[in-house]
């Protein structure tokens, strides 16, 4: 696959200077462009809004321009309300990537409605990275659960592309149903059902780019096991699918949401697609 344009969604935050200052590393590293979006709210008077319109670009256009070096690029800022606009561009037939900045914490708010974040990843058609952590240079290691779904491979080939140099770690947690009757791990029963995820995550496979690593099959419950391989691997990438297993109110997969708002470190999350 090829990312040819990359989106930048910023809010003039310290959050999404990170998330400019990666998006334009990218651009360079792939030979992107770059369209720069922010979105004033148009809840606040028109007089205003118009004002702080001009000054947002002018200081948009500065950081860019300070960012770019040959990468081209574009400063778009408009009026509106922000979750349907930024949609509304993030879903562009001329978009391969987005890129933005963790969302602001608000507390015991977050977790009875959505994040903008959290909105646009769950309606983005388009692979989203979540910037986090500060940007010293390309991605070294890269972290991703399988769930032999269309979203993981497409997470998994995005990745891929944007980290071309980086080592990475495919996982697929499993365990055999009801093992406590059907013997254990070492029954016939749960030897079948490993032997069955193994010509899943053979299958799932195909398609991927052949420098990859295979599937690692690790017997674990999925939220503790990703735990674990978190906290070992220390990747400074986390690529998943947006909706793999069980949902949240979210709409999207409960762990993508939990990571999504404490992220430990930077996060691509990608929607299915025809693998």
């Amino acid at each position: 696959m090829h990312i040819k344009s990359i989106l930048i969604a910023s809010d003039l935050s310290a959050r999404s200077d990170r998330a400019l200052q990666r998006g334009f590393l990218l651009a360079k590293e792939l030979g992107a462009r770059v369209k720069v979006v922010s979105v004033i709210d148009d809840s606040i008077p028109e007089n205003l809004a118009a004002e702080l319109v001009e000054r947002c670009r002018v200081h948009l256009e500065a950081s860019a321009k300070s960012l770019a070096g040959d990468v081209p690029f574009e400063v778009q800022v408009e009026i509106g309300d922000p979750i349907p606009r930024l949609i509304e561009a993030v879903n562009s037939a001329d978009v391969d990537l987005v890129v933005a900045g963790r969302h602001r914490d608000r507390g015991i708010l977050d977790g009875f409605r959505q994040t903008t974040v959290e909105s646009v990843v769950a309606k983005s058609f388009t692979p989203v990275l979540l910037v986090t952590d500060p940007v010293h240079g390309s991605y070294g290691r890269v972290l991703s659960p399988v769930a032999f779904s269309a979203a993981c491979h497409r997470a998994v080939r995005t990745a891929h592309c944007i980290a071309p140099d980086a080592a990475f770690r495919l996982f697929h947690l499993w365990m055999a149903p009801f093992q406590g009757l059907t013997g254990g791990r070492s029954s016939d029963f749960a030897r079948e059902v490993q032997r069955e995820t193994e010509a899943q995550a053979e299958a799932w496979a195909e398609g991927l780019p052949a420098a990859l690593p295979k599937t690692e099959l690790v017997h674990d419950g999925y939220g503790s096991g990703c735990q674990k391989e978190i906290s070992a691997y220390k990747p400074d990438l986390i690529a998943v699918g947006a909706n793999t297993r069980s949902l949240s109110f979210t709409g999207l997969g409960s762990f993508t949401a939990e990571l999504l708002r404490t992220p430990p470190t930077d996060l691509l999350i990608a929607r299915g697609a025809e693998i």
